[in-house]
């Protein structure tokens, strides 16, 4: 009973201190937040009782481990005293000595009770000291267990005998062996602890005197000391401390109190500079060309300048403060939204400058406006903020559309260009093939319209282009697409003219002839009447089998053998003109390879005078003898070599070959200085700047009289450039060679030309001699040219005389000299110097 009680009031000691020092330790919590020093005495004095305490710890840990080895060698030594009388006991069955055996034992202050048994069980002994509640140390459970243990011994007849003939129990209290230690190591801790508080005591003193009452005077100081406005008022000295640290802190306080007033003034001038620099801003913001606004993180728009007010029609008082994006942004289109609030989020993110290259707008006014955003995150007035500079790029905008325009579009007829047609040409052959309709294609092709425009002048023919665009326009449908592709020549595309072929022949037809007959109708140019006519080619198309390039050029095709037949109408593409196209493809191909192969050679035909009956010249003529072909027609590789820009080299070889030959056959007697060889010259060729050069030096090197040299002109070359024609006839005239007008009669036989021009011979054309006979116009015209060219006091030349009946005409109307197939065809150079062997009267 005493042993219980002792235990209970130990617990209650031990739990009402440490109720204490946790209010202790509140307290010094309380009082540490305040002071410094104590602080400063308080980390110490908890170092220095966690030191003890740990110390204590480590010591009672090896008290506790060094009594352990004493306790169980106790209980060894008690166990081995007792098991040889408890044996005796047992094998005599002796139950007093047994009960006296586990008596002994209860003399042990830690055995609570003990048992002897024999082999079977059978109790031999028994004694206990009742069944009051162990003495239990709780913090000892933890390192050595709980309280209560009970040891089993096995009782063996001898050491050398392992037979079992009982056994002796022991229960024991494991924590009252270690009473007496902890009682000690309680009592020596509280004596650290008493002898550390006093030691803190002291040191509070001490740290109160020496730092916690000087730091106290001089924040009580501070406390009056207005930083911003401190008036020169600074800390007084501590005597006692003007050599240690609190001295060196109050100096450094009153240096930098000095630095305050020194950086508040600063402050004041650069504050006046900067509002005088924010006014400058300010007025250069507002008058700034840009749309400038900055709005919070919230939405709330807190600053916009002049362009962006008048922009947007607004008010600045209305709109400073209000929800910006509901205000700006509502016309937009929720797309368009989205990406200005994924624009600010991310300034916003990275803090760095997004670009918005376009957002478009509609204006309360009706306008439309594109502008170029930029957006950056900043703070204004203390506020995250989105800076916004808006630039209008409209003018910009619409330039760019207008030169985008301009490079798909013809800039006189504002119709699609060539590259716009292509493209769309191309996407309407990929309709066909999917919707199985027939399309056509259109190649319009003004006639004559370089003579209108050489002859009126290019504002007329402008007025014209445009007018035929105007015309092209309003009579197609509004899905077809008219282009002009350049000069004179405009190209219609039609799409869904019906799944068969005859319906949509039929429609294409019923148009282009529409086409042909608006094209007719006068024009009011200048105020004079004029009618321009056109010849069209007709392509059809039904799938992607052709493309845009291949389908265009069967159209132009077809118009141009709409030109070949009269002009004005109508012509249809058909297979046999791209074979013929083809083959003058190639025949323009192989004209580069016969002038470098020399391919080309000359036969001449005579040109008689029927009076004497003898040769008094020649004509020179190209021919062209393929490798493959034979004898390739002048009518065919003549327009070849002028479209491949080969006449003046080709014309340069003529004039070379023929007077050369000429001079042969007058070194060798078989011509006279009355021989006249006529050598046809191109308008390419005559239009070089060097042709004159040329002729001299052929000539010059040849060594003959010029004079027998006749150089053959055309109508047509006359009014290109009557000024250069005239000069350079005249500079050859000169040098001594003479000029044929050919053809005379077939182009434009301008009169007032004719008289200007330093001509000997006129030749009157074939086409009028051929039906002289039976054609009453024909004998007009041909006798009109005679009696016009003795008046200009020129001989004259018949062409293509083939009958006596026509030689017998052309006498009577005063032409006498005549070539043609009813004396010679045109030879090769041997027949024709054998002709004028044999002739008895050669020149």
């Amino acid at each position: 009973m005493r042993e219980s009680c002792l235990n209970e009031s130990e617990w209650w000691y031990n739990t009402v201190f440490l109720s204490e020092l946790m209010a202790f330790l509140s307290a010094l919590r309380t009082i540490t937040a305040r002071q410094i020093s104590v602080r400063l005495v308080l980390t110490g004095l908890f170092s220095a009782v966690a030191l003890s305490i740990v110390a204590s710890a480590i010591q009672l840990v090896g008290e506790l481990k060094n009594h352990q080895s004493i306790v169980a060698a106790d209980l060894d030594r008690i166990i081995l005293a007792t098991k040889l009388p408890a044996k005796n006991a047992i094998f005599s069955y002796d139950y007093l000595l047994g009960k006296e055996i586990v008596q002994s034992l209860l003399l042990n202050d830690f055995i609570i009770s003990a048992w002897l048994y024999d082999e079977n069980d059978n109790v031999i002994g028994y004694a206990s000291k009742g069944n009051k509640a162990p003495f239990r140390i709780p913090y000892l459970v933890s390192i050595i267990g709980e309280p209560i243990k009970i040891q089993n011994i096995q009782l063996q007849l001898a050491d050398e005998k392992p037979e079992q003939i009982g056994r002796l129990v022991i229960k024991y209290n494991n924590h009252l062996p270690y009473r007496n230690l902890m009682q000690a190591t309680w009592n020596r801790l509280l004596l650290n602890l008493v002898q550390v508080g006093s030691l803190t005591f002291i040191l509070i003193f001490i740290f109160n005197r020496l730092l916690t009452l000087p730091l106290s005077h001089l924040t009580t100081q501070l406390k009056t000391i207005d930083v911003e406005n401190s008036n020169g008022k600074r800390l007084g000295e501590l005597y006692s401390h003007r050599e240690d640290e609190l001295g060196v802190l109050v100096d450094a306080v009153n240096a930098q109190l000095g630095m305050v007033d020194d950086l508040i003034e600063k402050n004041k001038i650069a504050l006046s500079e900067a509002e005088q620099s924010y006014m400058s801003l300010h007025v250069l913001v507002e008058n700034l060309p840009h749309l400038i606004n900055v709005k919070a993180r919230s939405g709330e728009a807190l600053l916009a300048n002049n362009a962006f007010l008048k922009t947007f029609h607004l008010k600045e008082e209305a709109f400073i403060g209000q929800q910006s994006d509901d205000i700006v942004l509502s016309p937009l289109s929720t797309s368009s939204r989205q990406l200005i609030k994924e624009a600010d989020e991310e300034a916003f993110a990275s803090k760095r400058s997004v670009l918005l290259p376009e957002i478009d707008w509609t204006l309360p006014n009706g306008r439309y406006l594109a502008l170029e955003m930029r957006k950056l995150a900043i703070q204004y007035k203390g506020v995250d903020a989105i800076l916004t500079v808006g630039v209008d790029i409209t003018e910009r905008k619409e330039h760019q559309a207008h030169i985008q325009h301009l490079a798909y579009h013809d800039a006189l007829t504002d119709l699609p260009n060539r590259h716009l047609f292509i493209d769309r040409l191309e996407q309407a052959l990929l309709r066909t093939q999917r919707s199985k309709h027939f399309g056509a294609l259109i190649f319009v092709d003004l006639d004559n319209f370089k003579t209108i425009n050489d002859t009126r002048g290019h504002l007329v023919g402008d007025t014209i282009l445009t007018e035929v665009a105007k015309r092209l326009r309003i009579t197609v449908r509004e899905e077809d697409t008219v282009a002009r592709l350049g000069g004179d020549e405009f190209v219609i595309c039609m799409t869904e003219l019906g799944t068969t072929e005859p319906a949509a022949r039929q429609i294409a037809i019923e148009r282009a002839e529409r086409l042909l007959s608006e094209m007719q109708r006068p024009m009011i140019l200048q105020g004079d009447q004029m009618a321009v006519s056109a010849s069209l080619g007709l392509a059809f198309f039904h799938d992607h089998s052709l493309t845009a390039s291949e389908l265009l050029r069967h159209a132009d095709m077809a118009m141009y053998k709409a030109k070949e037949s009269g002009k004005n109408k109508l012509i249809m593409f058909e297979k046999e003109m791209a074979e013929a196209n083809q083959r003058l493809f190639d025949l323009k191909a192989d004209c580069r390879i016969a002038l470098e192969n020399d391919q080309f050679f000359l036969m001449f035909q005579p040109q008689m005078d029927s009076n004497s009956n003898r040769i008094i010249g020649a004509e020179a003529l190209l021919r062209w003898r393929h490798p493959k072909r034979g004898l390739v027609s002048p009518v065919e590789f003549i327009p070849l070599l002028e479209d491949g820009d080969m006449m003046s080299e080709v014309g340069e070889m003529v004039l070379l070959k023929a007077i050369n030959k000429v001079s042969d056959w007058y070194k060798q007697g078989v011509i006279g200085d009355t021989f006249k060889m006529c050598i046809n010259v191109s308008p390419q060729q005559f239009r070089q700047q060097n042709f004159t050069t040329i002729v001299h030096r052929i000539i010059t090197n040849a060594a003959i009289p010029a004079h027998l040299i006749n150089l053959e002109i055309t109508e047509g070359m006359i009014i290109d450039n009557i000024d250069h024609t005239v000069a350079s006839m005249n500079e050859l005239r000169d040098f001594g060679l003479n000029f044929s007008i050919d053809d005379f009669g077939t182009g434009y036989s301008n009169l007032n030309y004719l008289k200007r021009l330093p001509l000997d011979v006129l030749k009157v054309d074939q086409s009028f001699i051929k039906d002289i006979q039976n054609d009453p116009n024909d004998t007009a015209i041909v006798r009109t040219i005679l009696a016009m060219a003795a008046q200009l006091k020129l001989s004259t030349v018949a062409e293509g005389v083939e009958t006596e009946d026509q030689l017998a005409l052309l006498k009577g109307m005063g032409c006498h000299v005549f070539q043609g197939y009813l004396y010679s065809p045109p030879l090769e150079d041997l027949e024709f110097q054998q002709l004028l062997t044999q002739s008895p009267t050669q020149a």
